[in-house]
């Protein structure tokens, strides 16, 4: 009885860390914190025609960008907020923005480099404390080694917004139950989870060595 109870025990303690391995999920691959940056002047404002008169300049809580009117076009003014990291092909990416939206209205965020960038278009409401705002980028679809960048688009947001922290973070897949091919080779004792020894044969969850296995 004393024997079943104990295992019983480790299978909670080893479905518990699985639980906390798989809600951890995002991998912080890039920050920008503009909070207390001086020179904006190699960040740049994108003007098409130089018809926009939107504006760059740091206040206190970070990157302020005013845009006096809405604008024609989504994108125009377009401001660098984070660059020079890496993507990979085919992976998951979120951009987290901490942001102060300074009326109702529509940004467009890029994720990508110059040879390839994925636009989206986030409506968001005014508020008068900083929000934090993903956007996410499901399977991105092209390399950038060194040279990624986020560009956010204010047109349709008329007044200054205020970019305090920008995050660029991986989705990965963690899991606790290993492959069935690892357990298979092993020969470390097997366990079903009412504590019964049990062989390679076995189909389902078990737990080995002290760990949680997907036999199939």
């Amino acid at each position: 009885m004393k024997k079943s109870l104990l295992f019983v025990i480790i299978l909670l303690s080893c479905l518990s860390a699985s639980a906390q391995e798989k809600n951890d999920t995002l991998v912080s691959i890039a920050e920008m914190n503009w909070v207390g940056v001086t020179d904006i002047s190699v960040w740049g404002c994108f003007h098409e025609g130089g018809a926009v008169d939107a504006t760059l300049e740091m206040v206190d809580d970070g990157l302020a960008i005013n845009n006096p009117h809405m604008q024609d076009e989504i994108w125009q003014p377009q401001i660098t907020v984070i660059k020079d990291f890496s993507l990979e092909e085919g992976h998951d990416y979120i951009v987290r923005l901490t942001m102060k939206v300074p009326s109702d209205g529509t940004y467009q965020v890029y994720l990508g480099n110059w040879d390839a960038r994925y636009a989206l278009q986030v409506p968001l409401k005014h508020g008068h404390d900083f929000q934090i705002i993903d956007v996410e980028y499901p399977e991105y679809g092209n390399n950038a080694n060194g040279d990624g960048f986020v560009l956010i688009g204010c047109g349709w947001v008329v007044g200054t917004t205020i970019i305090k922290r920008v995050e660029i973070l991986e989705k990965t897949s963690v899991s606790g139950i290993q492959s069935d091919k690892v357990t298979k080779d092993s020969n470390d004792d097997i366990y079903n989870f009412i504590g019964q020894k049990v062989d390679a044969s076995y189909k389902g969850i078990v737990i080995q060595n002290g760990k949680k296995v997907m036999m199939k």
